[in-house]
């Protein structure tokens, strides 16, 4: 058997780009479709991290430019328009350089390693985009999008409506131009991603409010727990919100992810009942822990030339994981997390153990005290706001109350052993 397929049958470490991998979410995927065919519409994802969120934005892009593999695996073949979508998408990611709604506009205007920007779609192309880039040079008073292209004919081609000092309007200047200049297409559709990551989020909701049409669509994607943890004047966008949440995976899609994986190899290898029980049972309902134990478990039976994974075999996967054994980047974030400190690992267990998740801090502390920790409340300091880290484990919701950061993280959290024996 080739390796190759081996590596491409789960996918851990990154999200499913290839509609014939993506297992389940039918319900929304048919919102996004309905959405898609409805004017103005704004499509909003939002979940816990790892549930699978910007896996399934990626498969929203992919219908909206024609491809209809999906839908027909999910038969939902009938929310297809007639003529079909044919969209135009840019696609764009917040991340430590976006501050602002400023920065986003700027980066679907001009793209950036994902994504050609609007202007490559307009008459001039990207022929020009360096000279359009130096006139890029204000966000204040003069103007945000002073643009004056050269069409290289000794014609000059100026957008003399997009010099205005108002962002909203500059932008409904350039989206005219990209329609005009793509009649062929039967839409546009703007797709941001981890846009929880975006600090300040003022004057979005007017954007997506002001620019929507029936020829230009927003979606965002990221983590929160509603949708106004994640785009706060969401009021004023009113009906065009279609509010897609993406809970934790249903079994039964879990057990698809693993059925797909043996249908990749052709069950040259294949997983017993109660191997695929195990592993759906150890996910809590998070992907990333069927994807990681699969892929490791088809790795060992590769190497060791097993046809069949018992769920002994996966057992001894997850007896690694718990002792830190098989490489993953939540063991470098546990380790940073308690570092030489028994007692902020004995708290972070202690809420990685609480089933809810928004967790109410006093029943921890008081646990935490029976156990010998004088002051909890202090050793959260650490976990909330860590030095050296990128990633603060928990996050502050409200007044004594926390959410994990990462929930895979609190499943991992529960799974590893202790890092101080004594305890």
């Amino acid at each position: 058997m080739d390796i190759t397929k081996i590596q491409t049958a789960f996918f851990p470490s990154r999200e499913i780009t290839d509609p014939d991998f993506f297992v389940g979410r039918h319900d929304e995927i048919k919102d996004s479709m309905v959405a898609l065919s409805e004017e103005g519409s704004f499509i909003a994802i939002h979940g816990l991290r790892g549930v699978g969120k910007t896996s399934i934005a990626k498969q929203i892009k992919l219908i909206a430019e024609g491809n209809t593999y999906l839908s027909r695996i999910l038969n939902l073949e009938k929310y297809i328009p007639r003529k079909g979508f044919n969209y135009l998408t840019i696609t764009t990611t917040c991340d430590l350089f976006t501050r602002s709604t400023y920065d986003i506009v700027k980066r679907i205007v001009f793209g950036d390693n994902e994504s050609a920007g609007l202007l490559a779609f307009t008459s001039t192309g990207d022929r020009r985009i360096e000279s359009i880039k130096e006139s890029f040079k204000t966000e204040g008073s003069v103007g945000l999008f002073g643009l004056k292209v050269d069409a290289g004919s000794g014609d000059e081609i100026t957008y003399k409506t997009i010099l205005t000092d108002d962002l909203i309007q500059q932008f409904k200047q350039i989206l005219g131009a990209v329609q005009k200049d793509n009649q062929s297409k039967s839409g546009i559709l703007i797709i941001i991603d981890e846009f929880d990551v975006l600090k300040d989020k003022k004057g979005f909701a007017s954007i997506v409010k002001s620019c929507s049409n029936n020829h230009v669509k927003f979606a965002i994607s990221g983590i929160a727990g509603n949708i106004t943890e994640i785009i706060e004047d969401h009021t004023s966008i009113g009906r065009q919100l279609h509010n897609i949440h993406v809970n934790l995976m249903p079994e039964d899609e879990l057990y698809g992810i693993i059925s797909r994986a043996e249908h990749h190899i052709a069950n040259k290898i294949y997983f017993a009942e109660d191997a695929k029980y195990e592993m759906v049972k150890s996910a809590e309902g998070f992907p990333y822990f069927v994807h990681l134990l699969g892929k490791q478990a088809l790795l060992d039976a590769f190497e060791t030339g097993k046809m069949i994974i018992s769920q002994k075999d996966i057992m001894h996967i997850e007896q690694s994981i718990s002792k830190g054994r098989l490489r993953t980047i939540y063991e470098e974030i546990y380790h940073s997390a308690v570092k030489e400190s028994p007692q902020r690992e004995l708290l972070l267990k202690l809420f990685a153990e609480e089933k809810e998740d928004v967790i109410f801090s006093e029943p921890v502390y008081a646990s935490a005290k029976d156990f010998g920790v004088k002051n909890p409340s202090q050793l959260m300091k650490e976990l909330i706001t860590p030095q050296g880290q990128t990633l603060n484990v928990l996050t502050k919701i409200r007044e004594k109350y926390f959410r994990f950061t990462d929930p895979v993280f609190k499943v991992y959290a529960k799974l590893r052993t202790w890092k101080f024996e004594n305890r």
